[in-house]
Order: C-alpha cells, then sequence, then structure tokens
C-alpha cells in the first residue's frame, strides 16, 4: 500500500470514529394539540359563518371588519348585531325557573342568545347550520374526537346533563358542550359559553 493509499485509509477510519461518537437527538415530534391552534381550514369555516362564537362572547363574521360584544353588554346591541349578520328577525321567550336565576332569550336560527337585567350573559348554539361558528371552527355536528384531536377537551363524567364536556379554546378560554354518542365516535349536538338556562 502506499504512502497516499494509507494516508487516506488513515482518514477515512477517523472520520467514521467521529461520526460514531456525535450524538444525533431528534425533537420529539409535537402532539396536534400543541403544533396547531385549532383545526384544519378552521380559519375558512371562520371567515364564512355569519357569527362567530367564544367564551366571552360573540361577533359578526366574514373577512372584513368584527364588531365584538362580550358578556355584559346590553341586550340591544347584541340582538342588533344577530339579526343584521344572520338577516333574521330574532324571536323572544323569557324562563323565571332557570337555576342560574330568571333569563330572557333571543333566538335566531341555530344560535340562542340568553340575557339577564337586559344584559348578555351567555350563548347556546345547537343545529349543524353554517351560519354561526366558533372562533375554532367548531361546530354541532363535528365529531368529538375531531375536537379532541386539535384541542384539549375533557368529558366531565360526573355530571347531571348526559354528554356534557368542556374544551379549551385557543385564546384560553372554555367552551362547555354536550355529544351523542360514545367519545370515541360521537358527535357534538350543542355548544355553550356564560350562563344558560340549565337544571344541575
Amino acid at each position: 500500500m502506499s504512502f497516499a493509499e494509507s494516508l487516506l485509509a488513515c482518514l477515512v477510519f477517523m472520520l467514521s470514529l467521529a461520526a460514531c461518537g456525535e450524538r444525533r437527538e431528534e425533537a420529539p415530534s409535537p402532539s396536534p394539540r400543541t403544533a396547531a391552534a385549532t383545526l384544519p381550514d378552521a380559519d375558512a369555516r371562520v371567515r364564512e359563518a355569519a357569527i362567530v362564537v367564544d367564551a366571552n362572547g360573540l361577533s359578526n363574521g366574514g373577512s372584513g371588519s368584527r364588531n365584538a360584544l362580550r358578556f355584559g353588554a346590553p341586550r340591544a346591541e347584541v340582538d342588533k348585531l344577530v339579526e343584521s349578520a344572520l338577516d333574521r328577525p330574532a324571536s323572544g321567550s323569557e324562563n323565571s325557573d332557570c337555576g342560574a336565576g330568571p333569563m330572557e332569550f333571543s333566538e335566531a336560527g341555530p344560535l340562542q342568545v340568553a340575557y339577564q337585567d337586559g344584559k348578555f350573559v351567555g350563548w347556546y348554539l345547537s343545529g349543524s347550520g353554517g351560519d354561526v361558528i366558533t372562533s375554532d371552527g367548531v361546530r354541532p355536528g363535528f365529531a368529538l374526537a375531531q375536537v379532541q384531536e386539535w384541542r384539549p377537551v375533557r368529558v366531565i363524567a360526573d355530571s347531571t346533563l348526559e354528554g356534557e364536556f368542556e374544551y379549551q379554546t385557543r385564546d384560553g378560554g372554555v367552551i362547555t358542550g354536550f355529544f351523542e354518542g360514545s367519545q370515541s365516535d360521537g358527535r357534538i349536538v350543542a355548544l355553550q359559553a356564560g350562563l344558560n338556562c340549565f337544571f344541575r
């Protein structure tokens, strides 16, 4: 073996030793809950919705500027926004026997808005219509497992209301809901935030 060949063999051997000694630590793949703020295509669904609800209130949807109304807003302002966004009048009702005390309601399409003393205190969304959606892109009709894949979900096992669960929104709030079926293949039938007329 020539001197050049010996030198080349020595270099190859040294490089292979260095490669063996090098540790490559791969970062663990993040879970979908931490990798994505919300469900796939959520932003597109939110842009298409007439009203966007969240843990603290609601706003008009669409791609333009939004008028957000938080819990505590006057009923007249909230009713005006809902009727304008959904392009339909809201029907009114009341219930003096609610667990949270006497409440009034405005209902338009799949959305029911709750009031106490003329102030906005909660919303309840049922039906699978596309006019109203949460800020995370969730609506009734979705599979519970689909939401669990992307958001932290807790099924409330000791609830007196059947199929009750809650999930953490991407802004740190909490939205409650109800599902039918098993946790693995059940479907969301309603969502709500704030105060509503439930008896526990």
